[in-house]
């Protein structure tokens, strides 16, 4: 048996009519809010357009619709979308229906559609029919959902309209949940169920198809609804996108930068070696510790060390830490003799760092590390924060202080 829920006087041709009053094509005169007077077990169909909404207790109502319905049984409810201004004002329509309404319907934590058109960040999966520690006594699971925009807004990009129907009224007019009534306690039957969709016989009425045919019949008119809400609120939700965009991208930067506080840069492992080798070994300490970053490097000036290594080399290293992207800024290196003459400068682009990285400079000719007393660091074109990454180093000798220095490394490469 297939019932037509509160059909008025269009009944749908092979459906037996179920309304409160004896409207031609009704055949069953009963209220919604009662017992409906059909043996359990008993439908294999229903269909409930505009309806539903009007009904007291809505979850008795659903609870009577699960229990008349066979096993499998498919409900197709079609109600308006709530969040539309008419809809508000309107002192007949009850109940509230949109994306999250066929939830508590369900315990099921998964349903075959988008996440995203119902995501709520404080309830992520589907079912929530026991969310209040209830017992529903129901178990309808969703299997398509439709929604049906104002004309304005039907031809907008998907994921615009999602956000568009979830923060503002009056863009979506009505929806459509196709739903199974699921009885036994059998998960794989409908998990085959959803991943054969395509051939699933869903109900399609004819109102539905006009409902359709309407939107995609509609023709954007100049300086309408759609045009502002494409130049306006598409701009603000870009804006929005590009702000949680640069939200993660500093939640990203702190977390690199508490990991280098609390536990040294993230470098390569070789990177790693080669700097901490060359610190032990020429400040004859333990492994580097303690790490942190320098001030910011000026646009007018410098930052220096005072260096003391031994060897030749030819190259130089540094672990820098940046504030944010950058593609035109530039880091200078000077090597300062003991006489305090420049010997040796370049200048390196830091396009290639993201957050912590390394800067090599190559030397071009070979120095002796013993003839170099500091190193210095400026910038060019430092539009973003500049910093050079300290370590403390623990002397392997007793009663010797511990020396706060560059995270730099020279070499000899051949």
């Amino acid at each position: 048996m297939k019932l037509d829920v509160g059909c008025g006087p269009k009944c749908l041709p092979g459906f037996v009519g179920v309304d409160r009053f004896p409207l031609p094509g009704v055949q069953v005169v009963a209220d919604l809010d009662k017992p409906l007077p059909f043996e359990d077990d008993s439908i294999e169909l229903v269909h409930a357009a505009h309806s539903l909404e009007h009904v007291s207790d809505l979850m008795f109502t659903m609870r009577e619709l699960y229990r008349v319905c066979k096993h499998k049984a498919q409900i197709c409810i079609v109600v308006p979308y709530y969040e539309q201004k008419l809809n508000l004002a309107n002192p007949y329509h009850l109940q509230v229906f949109n994306e999250h309404t066929p939830r508590f319907w369900s315990s099921c934590s998964w349903a075959p559609i988008d996440k995203k058109e119902y995501y709520h960040p404080h309830a992520v999966t589907w079912g929530l029919s026991q969310s209040d520690n209830s017992n529903p006594g129901l178990e309808i699971r969703l299997l398509r959902m439709e929604f049906f925009y104002f004309p304005r807004f039907s031809k907008m990009d998907p994921s615009c309209r999602i956000e568009l129907r979830q923060h503002l009224t009056d863009v979506c007019h009505q929806i459509a949940y196709h739903l199974v009534v699921w009885k036994e306690d059998n998960e794989a039957d409908y998990v085959a169920l959803t991943e054969n969709l395509g051939s699933y016989p869903f109900l399609d009425t004819p109102a539905l198809q006009k409902s359709r045919v309407d939107a995609e019949a509609h023709e954007e008119e100049k300086f309408s609804t759609i045009s502002y809400a494409e130049n306006v609120l598409g701009e603000k939700l870009k804006e929005q996108r590009d702000y949680v965009a640069e939200c993660e991208r500093k939640l990203l930067r702190n977390e690199k930068l508490i990991g280098l506080l609390m536990s040294g840069p993230d470098l390569s492992d070789s990177d790693l070696k080669r700097f901490d080798e060359y610190l032990i070994a020429n400040y004859s300490s333990h492994e580097p510790r303690d790490y942190r970053i320098s001030r910011d490097i000026p646009s007018d000036g410098y930052v220096e060390y005072q260096v003391g290594g031994t060897g030749e080399c030819n190259s130089v290293s540094v672990c820098v830490y940046l504030s944010a992207d950058t593609q035109d800024a530039q880091l200078g290196v000077e090597l300062v003799g003991k006489d305090n003459n420049v010997v040796w400068n370049s200048v390196e682009m830091l396009s290639g760092v993201s957050i912590v990285g390394v800067v090599n400079f190559s030397i071009g000719k070979k120095f002796k590390q013993e003839d170099i007393g500091f190193i210095r660091f400026f910038g060019r074109n430092l539009s973003v924060g500049v910093k050079v990454v300290e370590c403390s180093i623990a002397s392997r000798w007793p009663l010797r202080a511990t020396k706060l220095v560059p995270y730099v490394c020279f070499s000899n490469e051949d």
